[in-house]
Parts: C-alpha cells; sequence; structure tokens
C-alpha cells in the first residue's frame, strides 16, 4: 500500500473532516491553543494547515473586522471547504493553498502565527518553522500544538489497522502522535530561530461518538481512507471486531470518552 499523505487528500474526506473531525476534536483542543495566543483586537493572523478552518475563524472572531486572518493548507480539498464554511459577522479570512515550507507570503506580514495539530504532517518541520518566522514582524509570535503521548485508546486503533488491513498502514495513527515531547517541540522553536521558547502538555477531554461510528469517521477522514476500503470486507469486518470490543472500557453513556494530552509550544521572532 502507498503511504497516506495529506498532500493527496483527495474526495470528500474534506466534508468528513468539516461535519465529523472538527466537532469532535478540532474545536475542542482549540481552546487552549487560542488561549495561549492571546490574540488582540487588530492583529494580522497566519493559520498555517489550516484544514478547513477551525482556527482561521476562531481567530477571526478575537481579532475583529480591524485584523486579518489567513489560512493555508497543502490540501486544496480542504481549503475549500474551508471557503464555503461562514467566518464571525463582519471578519474576513484570506484562503491559501501551499506548502508551508514555502509560503507564499511577504516577510514581515503577520503579527501572531497558529498551526494546530499540523507540525507533525509535515516533510520538513525546521523548514515551516523558519519559513513561519519569517513573515513575522518584529516581536512577533508563533504557537503552535501537537497531540501529547498516544493514549490507550487510540494505541488500539493502530494496532487493529496493522493486524487487519495493512501492517505498515498503522503508521499513520502513529505519526499523528510523533511530535509527543513537549522538551522536543521547544528545542524545534528554538533551532528555527525563535526565543523565548516555552512548551507544555495540557489535557483535553474529547468525548467521541459511539465506537463503531468513530471507527468509520475517523478512517474515512483521514488519507487512510481510500487504502481502508480498498481492503477486503472481511478484513474491515475484522477490524472494526478488534477495535469496538477493545474500546468498551473507554465507552461512558454510548460515547468514545479519552483524556488526550495536547502540547502547547510557543516562541518569539
Amino acid at each position: 500500500m502507498s503511504t497516506p499523505s495529506y498532500r493527496t487528500y483527495t474526495g470528500s474526506a474534506a466534508e468528513t473532516y468539516q461535519r465529523c473531525f472538527v466537532p469532535a476534536i478540532a474545536e475542542p483542543v482549540s481552546g487552549p491553543l487560542l488561549e495561549a495566543a492571546r490574540l488582540q483586537t487588530g492583529e494580522r493572523v497566519l493559520d498555517v494547515a489550516c484544514g478547513t478552518g477551525v482556527i482561521a475563524r476562531g481567530a477571526a472572531a478575537q481579532v475583529g473586522p480591524a485584523g486579518s486572518v489567513t489560512g493555508l493548507d497543502i490540501a486544496p480539498d480542504m481549503v475549500d471547504v474551508a471557503k464555503g464554511v461562514a467566518t464571525p459577522d463582519g471578519s474576513h479570512v484570506e484562503w491559501h493553498v501551499a506548502d508551508a515550507a514555502s509560503l507564499p507570503l511577504p516577510d514581515a506580514a503577520f503579527d501572531v502565527v497558529l498551526c494546530q495539530m499540523g507540525l507533525m504532517f509535515m516533510e520538513d518541520r525546521l523548514g515551516a518553522l523558519t519559513e513561519m518566522r519569517r513573515v513575522l514582524g518584529p516581536g512577533g509570535r508563533v504557537v503552535v500544538s501537537t497531540p501529547g503521548p498516544i493514549q490507550p485508546a487510540f494505541q488500539i486503533l493502530e494496532r487493529g489497522i496493522e493486524e487487519h488491513i495493512d501492517p505498515g498502514l498503522g503508521k499513520f495513527v502513529a505519526g499523528v502522535f510523533s511530535m509527543h515531547d513537549a522538551d522536543e517541540v521547544g528545542a524545534l522553536l528554538t533551532s528555527a530561530g525563535f526565543t523565548a521558547a516555552t512548551a507544555r502538555t495540557v489535557p483535553v477531554d474529547l468525548r467521541l461518538p459511539s465506537p463503531a461510528e468513530w471507527l468509520w469517521q475517523y478512517v474515512n477522514l483521514t488519507p487512510i481512507g481510500p487504502l481502508v476500503a480498498a481492503a477486503d470486507a472481511q478484513a474491515r469486518a475484522e477490524l472494526e471486531r478488534h477495535v469496538v470490543e477493545a474500546w468498551q472500557p473507554y465507552v461512558a453513556e454510548g460515547r468514545l470518552r479519552v483524556r488526550q494530552p495536547m502540547v502547547i509550544a510557543a516562541g518569539r521572532r
């Protein structure tokens, strides 16, 4: 099987991402990131790896009509969906499709750069952070978030995919948590030239849908969806049986519950 990547994120997955992933995960984890950013009215904000725009729209609400927000993602389908979601009254978001390691934006154009759960997917993380620093004005700040240590519920999903679909495909799940060490994320910001870099881990409580529902929502909203769909029906049935049974200890009131640590890192230009 080919390696799943957001570079080839196509089809209806972006719509599923907006409908399912955003309320289940992206919105709950956005709180600590936006809180750390301390956005002010009138600031110029760039949201890198914006997905369908949850952070961009949250930032627009905080900086108001006097400020400006730009959202950028490598996946055209994500940006297309983002454009169709309403922004806060009186605000405007400018959207771009581009690689984070080669931002099509001028030097010193922003006061704040944000990046939620995107850095771990980037092929050139240092290059992306260096570009984020370049587009910040003097004294500008960056705030990034990445998932902290993988929790048992997600380890179950990783093992289920490896055992029943493809031994290498579970690496996508593991990759989501590949930047789980706060000290390492902070050090990476320093390596990119940011000063006063800090990083901490905060817990976020996730109330996901029922196990079977969330399993297929998650698979179909990520780049692994087409690869899992290509597996035979028995393999997919075994994946569901394995994961749903193993998730039962984490179910409350019919919903899968996960307390997921998030790394919040920040630095100055």
